[in-house]
């Protein structure tokens, strides 16, 4: 076998491994969504039907039916705000870590990597005695707050190591023209960390759109609950739900895959960029 052959045959094992894993991966999303396209009396039938026949669109229509947009702009509003502030307090306490030398820099830097071990169950309990004393459960701004604060560690980490790779020679050179440390971070440092902050935001998106565990802990108003809260929902009392579950699951999924296919390129050079230091 000629070396051609060799490496024509090896693109195709690598090719089926790889289709073989992203089918494995996939399934149940496919799976969920051929179920939500399925009639009622279709969904449990033996042996199974992978594509709907026919398909219909009843279960998305009781999901209007049931204000199902209610939670998704709750959801939308929670998920904005959390990344504007953790991006904001992040990038700040970030420039300060990678660009000041000062006493206690790398005590707070080993804090910001303990905190993003610590389990998030075991902080509900504090989280909601301290949201209460401020009268902030059952809103929007209380759960944004709590986010913000669960996912401050993590941007400031990974912004921490993009600010590293700029050259400092960019900075100094805008300060010598008249530019404060703010400036310089707002109008030189953070357009060039676009990646990086993409990378960050994702994290924090993803996060904020998909928790279940804290926002059905901190509000328990329906008027406030958020997409993953209103999906539980449809478990049902008696039994499951399964055609609406699955389209609400189906519903959820789409903003996040959506985000993430439109800034996949970013999310990859910001993980990997502060990889090496400039």
């Amino acid at each position: 076998m000629t070396w051609r052959s060799r490496a024509l045959l090896r693109r195709i094992v690598n090719g089926a491994i790889t289709a073989a894993v992203c089918l494995v991966a996939l399934f149940p999303i496919l799976w969920g969504i051929s179920t939500s396209l399925k009639p009622s009396d279709r969904i449990l039938t033996f042996p199974p039907e992978f594509l709907p026949t026919p398909p219909t669109l009843e279960h998305y229509a009781l999901l209007l039916e049931t204000g199902i947009h209610h939670p998704i702009v709750n959801s939308v509003l929670v998920s904005v705000a959390t990344v504007a502030l953790s991006l904001s307090i992040g990038a700040v306490a970030a420039y300060a870590l990678a660009r000041f030398d000062f006493a206690g820099r790398r005590p707070i830097l080993f804090a910001v990597i303990a905190t993003m071990s610590i389990p998030l169950p075991s902080l509900l309990v504090p989280s909601f005695t301290f949201l209460a004393l401020l009268g902030l459960t059952n809103s929007l701004i209380g759960l944004s707050l709590l986010y913000t604060a669960y996912q401050l560690p993590i941007t400031v980490w990974i912004l921490y190591g993009y600010f590293q790779t700029i050259p400092g020679e960019l900075e100094r050179a805008a300060m010598i023209d008249g530019y404060s440390r703010l400036q310089v971070l707002r109008k030189i440092v953070l357009p060039l960390s676009t990646p990086g902050l993409i990378a960050a935001g994702l994290f924090i998106v993803t996060f904020a759109w998909n928790d279940f565990v804290v926002a059905v802990a901190i509000n328990a108003s329906e008027a406030t609950r958020t997409l993953p809260v209103a999906i539980y929902g449809y478990m049902g009392f008696f039994g499951r739900e399964w055609g609406p579950l699955t389209a609400a699951a189906t519903v959820s999924i789409i903003p996040v895959l959506a985000v993430f296919v439109l800034f996949q390129r970013y999310f990859l050079s910001g993980m990997t960029g502060g990889g090496v230091k400039g």
